[in-house]
């Protein structure tokens, strides 16, 4: 565990209008002080790291987390800004380009971000690694990066350059990562939001470490709302918001997440989210409740959706066959009902923006619409009804138990049957069933509550035909519910009403993992949240190239805390109150702790000006 409050997150509540806005929408301006702002024009670098925003982006990310509690991500806690750590930075960012796969002329590939980074961060339990990018059912938005910071995410935003084809169609030539350092009205409207970032390009010192500054820039009026990809042969009409920057625009983002988790709470079913470890000036556990359900109302199946923040619920009343599909919110706590169902099962997300729900012997697809809510798009029939499914993000296909069959099917995400296998005749199929997809191989896996074998499948090499590859019994666990692999391939399950966690420890033997989520109290529904990524390189450009030059970014006043831009007494009240309340923003001498010292740093950072 860390030593110290896993923070420096600062949300400042500002209203749309004054009595107008909502108290969660009113939270439209969020900061992350004391992020690092490395350069990735580098002498150490090939091309003198012209084309290394990626990895340099992800190091102040990576940089940030390790000196805020979790040093085995990147050997901190350190002062970087302190030339002494230039060198270090350099071996860093050459050897996360090297196995990120960064082309010195072309950039970074999001494919290669997201493995490497996901590399780093499971040096210390509990983080996810995901990506969000403009494509044909989602959209970006700044206030969806908002929301990130708030349950605690780093956000590195990605600003696509485009060239505009002809009216309102533009095509992407090139891209950049910067590293979100706050941003104000960001539930405004465009021309009043403002995006502040590290942007690791403004300085072009090939030998030194510049002094750490942000950049600040604004939105165009109208965002754009028909785009191609270089390359690409599809229009698609999702927003995508404009930046004062000759044709950039802001087309996705990539975080790194405290690890979450939905429950249900044992008695009453109702749903919260819980984040253990969060990244945020709260030192104390997240937990968000969502609206209450009715008295005799049962919870049947919950996902996360592509975005952390949203996520989608069946529930039931007791003794009938009619369920209602909802949207919930985790920052408002509020449920939406989407459609009612006969006979529902199961649902699952697809990394795409799309829902399925299995009902009766139906799968549905459910898309969002352009002007909020969903719709059914598709339904496919299968051959039983359906008793648990997943999706999985590597091919695209949602792997489906049919109990009283005894089959397992894939279905593909345009709801096309892929396969109908036959379960072998051993594994007992009795109880609430869940069917899993191992992340680190692909294999496919089921648990039934009524048994405490945890089945791993292979397939025969020539009739294709399932065999069992593994009996899998973990200690303690008699009847395990919501069976699921995390992203790390940390394998969890629902015992006597409690979140418990697995690791492979050899070929043969599963161990306790020390996963945050482990022990956390729950119904025999729960799901664990994924880092997720929409992206898709059929379609989306990887290429980078340098953004255009803006010029250096405004330079840190790290003693200006209520961010009023002066200093005055307020800002060393506030500096007391983070003190008192352990938040790692007062940490000013950069040794992971809070002591006598930081209140000496603070005054020589107070007495410097700015």
């Amino acid at each position: 565990m860390p030593h110290a409050p896993t923070t420096a997150l600062t949300a400042a509540a500002l209203c749309l209008a004054a009595g107008v806005a909502s108290p969660a929408l009113a939270q439209c301006s969020v900061f992350r002080v004391f992020m690092p702002d490395f350069d990735q024009r580098r002498s150490a670098l090939p091309n003198n790291g012209s084309m290394y925003c990626v990895p340099t982006a992800t190091a102040n990310a990576l940089a940030y987390v390790s000196n805020h509690g979790y040093p085995g991500v990147f050997g901190g806690p350190r002062d970087w800004q302190s030339q002494s750590q230039y060198g270090y930075v350099n071996t860093q960012l050459s050897v996360m380009g090297a196995f990120m796969g960064t082309d010195p002329d072309e950039g970074t590939g999001i494919s290669g971000w997201r493995s490497v980074t996901r590399a780093y961060v499971n040096d210390e339990p509990g983080f996810i690694v995901g990506s969000i990018h403009a494509s044909e059912f989602v959209g970006v938005n700044p206030l969806a990066m908002a929301n990130h910071m708030r349950i605690g995410s780093i956000v590195m935003p990605i600003m696509g350059w485009y060239v505009e084809r002809d009216t309102h169609r533009w095509e992407r030539n090139g891209g950049h990562m910067v590293t979100m350092w706050g941003g104000t009205n960001l539930c405004s409207a465009p021309q009043n939001m403002r995006l502040i970032y590290r942007d690791p390009a403004n300085d072009n010192s090939l030998f030194s470490q510049s002094d750490f500054s942000t950049t600040t820039t604004t939105f165009s009026v109208d965002p754009l709302d028909r785009f191609k990809y270089k390359n690409g042969t599809f229009y698609y009409p999702r927003l995508m918001y404009q930046l004062d920057a000759n044709g950039g625009f802001l087309d996705g983002f990539g975080y790194i997440l405290p690890a979450f988790g939905l429950t249900t709470d044992p008695i009453t079913q109702d749903i919260e989210m819980h984040i253990p470890l969060p990244l945020t000036d709260d030192p104390e556990p997240k937990v968000f409740p969502f609206d209450r359900l009715p008295a005799f109302t049962s919870v049947i199946s919950m996902a996360p959706g592509l975005l952390p923040t949203e996520s989608f619920v069946i529930t039931q009343p007791d003794r009938t066959r009619q369920g209602t599909l909802h949207f919930v919110d985790a920052l408002e706590g509020t449920m939406v009902p989407i459609d009612t169902l006969t006979a529902p099962r199961c649902l699952v997300t697809g990394r795409h923006g799309a829902v399925y729900v299995a009902a009766g012997s139906d799968l549905m697809c459910y898309l969002p619409l352009e002007g909020g809510g969903y719709s059914v798009e598709g339904k496919l029939t299968l051959p039983a009804p359906a008793d648990a499914m997943v999706y999985d993000d590597e091919t695209d296909e949602m792997v489906i138990l049919c109990q009283a069959t005894r089959r397992l099917l894939r279905v593909d995400r345009h709801l096309r049957l892929l396969r109908n296998d036959a379960i072998p005749s051993a594994v007992a199929l009795d109880g609430d069933g869940s069917v899993l997809v191992n992340p680190e191989d692909g294999s496919e896996w089921i648990a039934c509550s009524g048994s405490p074998s945890i089945v791993e499948f292979s397939r025969d090499p020539f009739s294709g035909r399932l065999l069992v590859a593994r009996d899998l019994r973990l200690e303690g666990v008699t009847a395990p519910y919501a069976a699921q692999f995390g992203d790390d391939g940390v394998l969890y399950v629902v015992q006597d009403r409690a979140v418990r966690s697995f690791e492979k420890i050899d070929d043969t033997t599963w161990g306790r993992a020390n996963s945050p989520l482990d022990g956390m109290p729950t119904g025999n529904v729960f799901a664990v949240g994924r880092g997720r990524s929409n992206f898709d390189p059929d379609t989306m450009e990887d290429v980078n190239i340098l953004p255009p030059d803006i010029g250096p970014g405004r330079g840190d006043c790290l003693a200006d805390l209520d961010f009023d831009g002066e200093l005055t007494i307020f800002d060393f009240l506030e500096f007391q109150n983070l003190f008192g309340a352990g938040s790692t923003i007062a940490d000013f001498d950069h040794d992971g702790d809070l002591t006598i010292f930081d209140f000496l740093a603070y005054q020589n950072a107070f007495a410097a000006g700015c």
